[in-house]
């Protein structure tokens, strides 16, 4: 009996020992954010952890005992298994699925753990993609909006060297025009010190409640001389009775001011523009109508973006960042900004603050 007892109290502590190792197993599987998949030899699913079920988009109590061509549905994946069970080491990367997920996926036969099974990685390196695809867009946009100003300066100035400097009037042209393109630069340089600033969050902000009427008044007043000149009619439309909103006046007139000035670049003479605000919910929305060429449906999601320029855009000047600034500001305020246009026809901006 005492013998039995002494069994007993070994097997209950090899029991808990196994059991405390089960649940860190289970914890680490549950909350690993990369997808992982055990196969045995004959094609069936052992285990699946919620991460590989949301990439695959299984089912909470699904996955498990079904085969591995049905869980995987990928040729690539399910060929990476076959050649894996042979056991070879595999490693592929794909792009799967409607949202276009980046995987990197890894085949491991387990000879001496779990002989007979294999092990499938399956980690999620979309984010990852995304950003390299922005950092080299990032770089290609810079370059190219650097090497324009530059050709033209080195130009002008080897013009300037070769005899224009006997040329008083020609000379004076010419130094206009490298002004002209210094301050290009200049603006180019001071547009991407905001965005990086506004990006990390170190762009002071002074918040007032403020009426959306005074957050109008000072853009329009600044760009109808503007918008005149450019034989357009612009007009502002707002309620004195709306509430007030919490924001910093400057940047908001920093945004209006700078979807007054696309709209005026794209606007042919004779047109209009249309600033408005009006109470939608808990937003403040405000918006900027133009009678203008539009902006084609395939630009229209990108327009934020840094340095997306649409191809009507792309015969102007500008960098490209301005929208991508007011996106920042607005989404430091809490709200949204978008756009609807028809080609043609003309172009709204929205943007929407909350109300205080």
């Amino acid at each position: 009996t005492q013998a039995l007892q002494v069994m007993a109290d070994h097997i209950g502590k090899q029991i808990d020992a196994l059991t405390v190792e089960r649940a860190k197993l289970t914890a680490v599987l549950n909350q690993m954010t990369d997808g992982v998949l055990i196969v045995d030899s004959e094609g069936r699913v052992q285990l699946l952890n919620p991460a590989a079920k949301r990439l695959f988009q299984i089912g909470e109590s699904e996955g498990a005992g079904r085969s591995v061509v049905e869980v995987l549905r990928y040729h690539q994946l399910v060929d990476l298994w076959r050649q894996t069970n042979q056991g070879k080491h595999q490693s592929i990367m794909l792009e799967i699925g409607p949202q276009h997920l980046f995987l990197q996926v890894v085949g491991i036969p387990l000879k001496t753990s779990l002989p007979g099974n294999t092990m499938i990685l399956f980690q999620d390196l979309t984010q990852l993609r995304r950003l390299e695809t922005v950092r080299r867009d990032f770089i290609s946009n810079v370059s190219h909006e650097l090497r324009t100003p530059l050709a033209s300066l080195k130009a002008l100035a080897e013009t300037l060297q070769e005899g224009a400097l006997d040329d008083p009037p020609a000379a004076r042209r010419f130094i206009l025009r490298m002004e002209t393109e210094i301050d290009n630069l200049t603006q180019l340089v001071n547009e991407l010190l905001e965005l990086s600033r506004i990006e990390s969050g170190k762009v002071p902000l002074s918040f007032h409640r403020i009426q959306p009427c005074d957050l109008l008044s000072p853009a329009y007043e600044r760009m109808n001389l503007q918008a005149d000149r450019a034989g357009l009619d612009l007009s502002m439309d707002c309620q004195l009775e709306l509430p007030a909103v919490f924001a910093d006046p400057n940047r908001i007139t920093q945004v209006l001011i700078n979807l007054i000035h696309n709209a005026i670049k794209f606007t042919p003479p004779g047109g209009s523009i249309r600033i408005s605000a009006r109470k939608d919910g808990d937003f403040i929305v405000f918006s900027v109508s133009d009678t203008g060429v539009g902006i084609a449906r395939k630009d229209l999601g990108r327009i934020f973006e840094r340095f997306y320029k649409a191809d009507r855009a792309r015969a102007g000047g500008g960098t490209g960042l301005g929208l991508s600034i007011a996106r920042h500001m607005i989404e430091s305020h809490g709200g949204y900004i978008w756009a609807e246009s028809e080609e043609g026809v003309g172009s709204t901006l929205y943007f929407s603050i909350p109300i205080a």
